[in-house]
Formats: C-alpha cells, structure tokens, sequence
C-alpha cells in the first residue's frame, strides 16, 4: 500500500514502531501498550516487545508487509526498519561505512544515552565524514538517523502510520454499514479512537442483490487491515421495508426506515454486550441527516449511546478519507443498498417527532424487530 522507496542500502535488523498519543496516558499507559502490542502482534504474525517509547518488531517474514501492517495499526505514528548496533563510536562508524547511498545525504543524531562520549552535533560530523556518498545538509535527498540509546539504531526510511489509539482501548461498537462511500470511513474514524467495531448490515433481497452484498463483505475485509477482526450482522430487511411503503406516509418512510434500524442495531448491539452503536450520518448531507431527523433515531437507542464520527465532514472530506484506506471504489461499484428502496420524491427534512410516531404506529413494530433479528445472519 505504501510503495515504499528508499536510496539508502542498510541490512537491518528489526523494525521499530513509535506511538503517538499513548505517551499522554500517564498511569493508565501500560494498557494501551499491551493493547498496541497484541494488536502489532495479530497484523505482522512478528514477535513484539515495548521499551525505551517504542515497540520492536522481529520475527516476521515479509519486511515490506511487516511494515506495512505495522503502519496500518492503530496507535502507531511511525515504522522503520534498522539496523542495531552496540552504543560506541567505534561500532557505529564501522557500520557507516557500509551504507550505500544515492544521492546526497545528510546524518541526524539523537544522543539519549548521556554517557556516550560524543555530542550530537560531534557524533553527527563524524559519521559522515565515514559514509561514501555526498554531504549536503541544507536539502538533503536522504537522511541517515543514529539514534543512540542503551544500544544504537540506525536507519533511514521512516514510514507514516495511522496514528489514533489502539484498538480495543475504547470499548466495542457496532457499526451500520450500508455499503456507500461514508459508512466505511465512519468505522475506520470509530476504529481509530480505539473502539473495536463489528458491523451491521441491511439487505432488501430482491431490491438488493447479492452483489451488493458481496460489495459490503468486500469493505468489512478492507478494513480488517485497520481494525483487526470483524463480525458481519446482516440483517433481512425487506418485508419491514415493504411494511413501511404499505403503511406509512411517504414523506417519512426514509426517517421511520431508520428509526427501525437503530432499534434492530440496538437489540443486536446489547445482545452481544457491545457499547455503543456508530452511524455514517454527516449534518445536513442528505434530507434525513438534518438535526430533526437525527434526533428522531437518537431516541430510538434507549440504552446505547449513538456515535457519529463524520457529523461535521463535508462530501469532499470524506471522499479524500475514504480513497486513502481504499473503500471508495469498492464503495461506488454500482450495487443499491436498501437505503436506495422505495425512497419517496419529498422526504421530509424536518420530520416533526409527533407525526413520525403516529405514522409508525401504524406497524406493528416489535413484531417486524423480532422476525428480522431472530433470521439475521452473522459472518465472521
């Protein structure tokens, strides 16, 4: 996914991975570094031991893939591979001297070993003074990095991770994904605050295909690669839709489709002692994610809180977001989801509260939850 490129030839031995918002956590940190741990652990199937404010990788396979994995954890800020020396001059210009590099170069020292005899500055002219290639330490094309410690790592590609914190640090969310572009990012968001995600999904078979379907399991695998294992809840949703059109007033069928979802996600969500329910709504973006149609699912959710990670995200943004962890051209593949059923020429966007109960009761509501719950099918 990166491609990585580097023009410094180095043997290395390890790769180190640098978190980020974990050095805040004070006296609650070694949770989440246990968490990231097992976490790096599960994405590189490598070995992983935290020290010294970074997590040290061995044992894997595929550097590139390594590397990748590690860059797509949640926590992680920064991977690189290097190369470990022992903490004494002698041994770190002997390894220099090794390096092959194209084009100019300059070196970077951090000395956090006080007891090395040699300041950074010092250290960093004597290193390259050792490294065949050219110095240029204005605007350099490569970067060597000795970072001196209780012993001595040296590298020079650094590569950019996700950041957040850890999955699992936050509790467990189940997730609506309907197979658009702006669920997949929602759960990616929710994922990177630490929440481990499953998600839930409603198909309208035969409005809905299994192409559509299969659309939606393609992007729970795209985001495995951020948020580690998921469960899939798909849930029968036709007849209610159908219940709904026969039913209800037009002008609400889309915010009662709702209501019913979150109730259903709900019931799945407590069943499954998960924490809290996340949906891809952005304010404003379409005639049901207005502040009165959102507020008339938020009480639907009697127990769990409902989330919203994208409620300020313009189209633009989340587009952006959703190319970058690569869901947007799985999401636009031209399968309709149910959301796409029967929607009516002029839903209401400021659906009063009053009116939307009494054209639901017009259902027999707990019935429709009951039969769809008790035939959802679960994919692990």
């Amino acid at each position: 996914m990166f491609g990585f490129s580097c023009r410094v030839t180095l043997m290395f031995d390890l790769l180190i991975a640098r978190w980020g918002e974990i050095h805040l956590k004070g006296a609650n940190r070694g949770f989440f570094l246990r968490a990231l741990k097992m976490n790096l652990e599960a994405a590189t199937g490598a070995q992983v031991k935290t020290e010294d404010g970074r997590a040290l990788i061995t044992g894997f396979t595929d550097a590139d893939s390594a590397i990748t994995a590690a860059a797509n954890t949640f926590g992680v800020v920064s991977v690189s591979p290097v190369a470990v020396v022992r903490s004494i001059p002698e041994a770190i210009l002997e390894h220099l001297k090794t390096l092959k590099i194209e084009g100019t170069f300059k070196v970077e020292v951090n000395r956090a070993n006080k007891e090395f005899p040699h300041k950074s500055i010092d250290f960093a002219s004597m290193a390259g003074g050792v490294i065949d290639a050219s110095v240029d330490v204005h605007n350099p094309q490569n970067v060597v990095s000795i970072d001196i410690r209780e012993k001595t790592y040296i590298y020079s590609l650094s590569v950019a991770g996700v950041g957040g914190l850890p999955v699992g640090t936050a509790g467990r969310a189940l997730c609506l994904l309907s197979g658009g572009i702006d669920s997949p990012v929602a759960v990616y968001l929710a994922a990177k605050r630490g929440l481990s995600v499953d998600c839930i999904h409603f198909a309208s078979p035969p409005y809905t295909s299994d192409f559509a379907l299969e659309k939606v399991k393609g992007l729970v695998r795209k985001l495995a690669m951020f948020c580690g294992k998921i469960s899939l809840y798909v849930v029968p949703f036709t007849e209610i839709q159908e219940e709904i059109r026969k039913n209800c007033s037009p002008e609400f069928m889309i915010t009662i489709m709702r209501r019913l979802m979150i109730r259903i996600a709900e019931k799945v969500a407590l069943e499954h002692k998960l924490d809290c329910i996340i949906t891809g709504e952005s304010l404003g973006q379409v005639a049901s994610q207005t502040v009165a149609g959102i507020a008339s699912n938020n009480c639907c959710a009697r127990v769990l809180p409902i989330l919203r990670p994208l409620v300020t995200y313009d189209k633009r943004e989340i587009v952006r977001l959703a190319q970058k962890i690569d869901t947007y051209e799985i999401s636009c593949q031209p399968y309709p989801d149910c959301c796409t059923v029967f929607v009516p020429k002029h839903p209401s966007i400021n659906p009063s509260l009053k009116k939307v109960e009494a054209s639901e009761a017009k259902l027999d509501v707990e019935a429709l939850i009951a039969k769809a719950f008790n035939n959802i099918l679960c994919e692990r």
